[in-house]
C-alpha cells in the first residue's frame, strides 16, 4: 500500500471511530471502562508498577480513573501527559487532583507548577489511549504522534485500552508506528506476540 493510501486509510479509520465514541451514551463509557479498569488492576504488570503514565480521558474516551484511583490507593506514583511544542509530551506527577488545567486541545493536563516532572525511561508502565488498535497490538493515534515518540523512549511495559468497536483487523501501519506490549478491550485481550 502506498503511502498516500495509508494516510488516506488512517484519516477515514480516525473519523468514523471518533464519530461512533462521541456518540457513546454515558452508560456505555463507564461499563466498558469499568470492565478495562478492572482487566488492567488483575495484571502483574500493573501490581509491580510503582510509577505509571496514565492519562485523562477526552471526547468520551475510555476512562481509566477507576484504575488511576485503585493504583494511587496502593501507593503508586501517577503521571499524566502534556503536550508541548515540537509534538513531544511532558510527563508530571499532580500533587493532587487539583493540580489540573484545561490544555490547548481541551483535554485535562497537569499544572507544571503543582507537579513533579518525570522521565519516559523511569515508568514502570505506560496505559495507551488511540483511536484503533489491531490484535497484533498496533495502534492508530490521533496523528501527532506524541505517543509514538514516547513509545521509542520508554523501557517498560505498554498496554493499550479501548472499546470493543475500535479492534480493526485490517489496521493500516507504517514503519514509525510502534507496537504495544498488551491491548486490553472489554471482550478482548491481546499480548504481543514476543510475550507469548
Amino acid at each position: 500500500m502506498k503511502q498516500s493510501e495509508i494516510a488516506a486509510k488512517k484519516a477515514s479509520l480516525r473519523s468514523a471511530l471518533r464519530a461512533t465514541r462521541r456518540s457513546l451514551e454515558p452508560s456505555r463509557v463507564e461499563a466498558a471502562s469499568r470492565a478495562v479498569c478492572n482487566k488492567l488492576i488483575g495484571l502483574d504488570e500493573f501490581k509491580r508498577a510503582e510509577l505509571m503514565l496514565a492519562y485523562m480521558p477526552s471526547k468520551n474516551e475510555l476512562d481509566v480513573s477507576y484504575a488511576v484511583k485503585e493504583a494511587l490507593e496502593l501507593g503508586k506514583r501517577i503521571a499524566f501527559p502534556l503536550c508541548i511544542e515540537g509534538g513531544g509530551l511532558k510527563l508530571l506527577v499532580p500533587n493532587d487532583e487539583t493540580a489540573f488545567t484545561v490544555g490547548s486541545y481541551g483535554i485535562l493536563e497537569p499544572d507544571p507548577s503543582r507537579s513533579a516532572e518525570v522521565f519516559a525511561e523511569e515508568l514502570d508502565l505506560i496505559i495507551v489511549p488511540a483511536v484503533a488498535f489491531s490484535s497484533a497490538c498496533q495502534r492508530l493515534g490521533q496523528g501527532g504522534g506524541y505517543y509514538d515518540r514516547l513509545l521509542k523512549r520508554a523501557r517498560c511495559f505498554t498496554i493499550g485500552v479501548g472499546y470493543d468497536f475500535q479492534l480493526i483487523d485490517d489496521l493500516p501501519v507504517e514503519k514509525h508506528d510502534i507496537a504495544l506490549d498488551a491491548v486490553l478491550l472489554p471482550s478482548f485481550e491481546f499480548a504481543h506476540s514476543r510475550l507469548k
